[in-house]
């Protein structure tokens, strides 16, 4: 087994992909301070669940500093899929590409979002408001994103309701197999904890 380790800095093209596919918040949301989230990455490819290990830290004189580790067990095969970092405004799961445009329109109204509601999307999709829910700590709105071009996928998303987070707290992908939907990608918050100062 090969073991990969990748580690990123606060490289602005990277932060600006997170921010337009997956951004729950902007930076300046976060506190002075450190803000740490870890999430594990689980997908049909990848026999091991990956970590991916997020810090935002708030710097008094208003700048921010942001660290990301992504961490991978696999074979060289297996590995070379491992481009999660890499293509952030869409999701690859199981073949397909999962466009997550759309769902920033809601990003902006996820405050007023009401479990029960459907909500339209641009393109046609639809976002179903499920339930509400805490996720390592952090509250949520989960609820299910359809996208027309992809009728035999679903999306399960959390949005956090109060505190900043980096990447949504729950990513879920499944796909139909016959009479049953089977989980491809599976990216989930962990972990959260702020040290403010």
């Amino acid at each position: 087994m090969t073991r990969c380790k990748v580690a990123l800095l606060a490289v602005s093209v990277v932060i600006l992909a997170f921010g337009a596919a997956y951004g729950q918040n902007e930076l300046s949301d976060f506190p002075v301070g450190t803000t740490e989230m870890t999430y594990r990455i689980t997908t049909a490819d990848l026999p091991d669940p990956q970590t991916l290990e997020l810090t935002v830290t708030g710097l008094p004189d208003g700048r921010y500093r942001v660290r990301m580790t992504a961490e991978s067990t696999g074979t060289p095969d297996q590995l070379s899929l491992f481009g999660f970092m890499f293509g952030m405004t869409t999701v690859r799961s199981g073949g397909t590409d999962i466009d997550f445009g759309p769902i920033s329109a809601l990003l902006s109204h996820r405050d007023v979002l009401a479990v029960g509601e459907d909500y339209v999307l641009p393109g046609g999709g639809s976002f179903h408001a499920t339930a509400e829910q805490d996720i390592a700590e952090v509250p949520c709105l989960i609820g299910t994103y359809t996208d027309p071009d992809h009728p035999d996928t679903r999306t399960t998303l959390a949005f956090s309701r109060e505190k900043p987070v980096f990447i949504a707290p729950l990513i879920k992908v499944e796909e139909r197999h016959g009479s049953g939907w089977e989980v491809t990608f599976l990216l989930e918050l962990t972990s959260y904890s702020v040290t403010e100062g």
